[in-house]
Formats: C-alpha cells, sequence, structure tokens
C-alpha cells in the first residue's frame, strides 16, 4: 500500500488564499467542484486547493517579485471546468487537452480576471499542450504545483487536512 501523504497547514499561507480568493472560494459555482472527481478519489474543489497551497507556498519562497493575487485566483480557478469529465462523451475524451480553455470561458464569465490569471488558467497544462506555454513567473508556478499535486493524487493515496477535504470552510480566522 503506497504511503499516505499529509498535506500541512500554514495559516499565514490560508490568509493568503482567503483575501485574494474569497469571492471565488464563497461563490456557489466554485462549490460545485466538490461533486466532481479530479484524479483518483480527490475532488476537483480539494485539488483546485491543493494547487493554490502549494503555488502560494512556492511563490512565497520565490527570489523573484510574484504577483500574488494573480497566483491565488489563478490556482483556485485553474480547473473550473465545472463537469464530470468521467462521463462517457466526445468532448470528455480529450478533457486533458480541452479542459483548460473551459476553465478559462468559465472563469471569465464568472470572475474579473486579469491577463496574468488568464494565462494560468489557460497555460495550466504545460506540456500535455504545447502550444500553451507558461510565460509568465506566476503561471510557471501554478503549472508546477499542478503537476506535483496531480501526480501525488494520481499515484499515491492523498490525506488532506480538513482545510482541504472539502468538508471544511477555507476560511481565515482573526
Amino acid at each position: 500500500m503506497p504511503d499516505i501523504v499529509k498535506i500541512g497547514f500554514d495559516k499565514r499561507i490560508v490568509d493568503i488564499i482567503h483575501s485574494y480568493g474569497k469571492d471565488i472560494l464563497e461563490s456557489d459555482a466554485f462549490q460545485r467542484e466538490k461533486d466532481f472527481i479530479q484524479h483518483g478519489t480527490t475532488t476537483t474543489y480539494a485539488h483546485s486547493l491543493c494547487v493554490t497551497y502549494i503555488s502560494v507556498w512556492l511563490a512565497l519562497r520565490s527570489k523573484h517579485p510574484v504577483n500574488m493575487k494573480s497566483v491565488v485566483r489563478g490556482a483556485l480557478l485553474h480547473d473550473y471546468f465545472l463537469y464530470d469529465w468521467h462521463e462517457k462523451n466526445e468532448y470528455h475524451r480529450l478533457h486533458g487537452y480541452t479542459h483548460a480553455k473551459m476553465a478559462l470561458e468559465n472563469a471569465k464569465r464568472d470572475f474579473k480576471l486579469n491577463r496574468t490569471e488568464a494565462e494560468i488558467i489557460y497555460c495550466h497544462m504545460f506540456p500535455l499542450n504545447l502550444s500553451r506555454i507558461p510565460h509568465s513567473r506566476e503561471a510557471k508556478i501554478v503549472c508546477i504545483a499542478d503537476k506535483l499535486c496531480a501526480g501525488c493524487e494520481t499515484l499515491l493515496i492523498m490525506q488532506y487536512s480538513k482545510y482541504m477535504s472539502g468538508n471544511y470552510e477555507l476560511r481565515a480566522e482573526y
């Protein structure tokens, strides 16, 4: 049986996520991600929170300036496609290649995005989508975090903290 990976909890990171992503976290549409499985037994909601958490963790350790607001918002919305890609139909068969565009369309419809946030969402599937190379530091950070989280979710049994499981709300406590 594979090792269980535990995701830590750093209140400072949660505070950053909440301060920049509160409107997304509290939206009914984002909450729908709890209804869809992303990798293994991980919901799209838990995956999105994990990618955001790891992205912020990486950004805090960057030696170069990073727009943290864009990192948080782009990471939260990178898989905002809002459908069950496991259902059999022609469009879902190419999910890995097409969902980033759908996520971007949904995110633009529901939230105000800047150019960097849009790039993060659209380019997060590099290198699978070779023509969508992330250029900004923020998009590269989220792309790396997504691969780390997806790999662990797919290959290992993940045990997320209660704050990332979807059973509890991610909120800052003051």
